[in-house]
């Protein structure tokens, strides 16, 4: 941001040296209109001045757009946000159901033989 005020300052520095050396009447001719004779700073401030006027405008349209684009997306954001987190909450939901139908179901349990292997058992049938 200093280098900006910096580069500003130095800018009008040069453009009130410029107008004081250039201070001579000058008058201006375009498709036949004739200006009154005003100094040649005045005319190039005056040029300056709708050159810059000129870029702003032509540089609004593009910056309407880009603002236009940028809702949309901050829009469609928020939408995608809501639906993320109401397929949160339904996880949520069926995973909590999931437990209560877990933990009311009766665990049926096999006894363990420990007193045969039955792979040695398999493998006698066999011979």
């Amino acid at each position: 941001m200093r280098i900006l005020t910096l580069l500003a300052l130095a800018i009008a520095i040069a453009s009130v040296t410029f107008a004081l050396q250039n201070s001579a009447p000058v008058a201006v001719q375009f498709l036949g209109w004739r200006s009154l004779d005003l100094s040649m700073a005045l005319i190039l401030l005056i040029t300056f001045s709708f050159g810059v006027l000129f870029g702003f405008i032509v540089s609004l349209f593009p910056a309407i757009k880009g603002m236009r684009k940028r809702s949309e997306l901050m829009r469609e954001i928020e939408q995608q946000t809501y639906e993320n987190e109401d397929l949160n909450r339904q996880l949520t939901e069926a995973n909590n159901q999931l437990q209560v139908l877990q933990s009311t179901q009766p665990q049926h349990y096999l006894p363990q033989d420990t007193s045969s292997n039955y792979s040695s058992d398999a493998y006698r049938c066999l011979y």
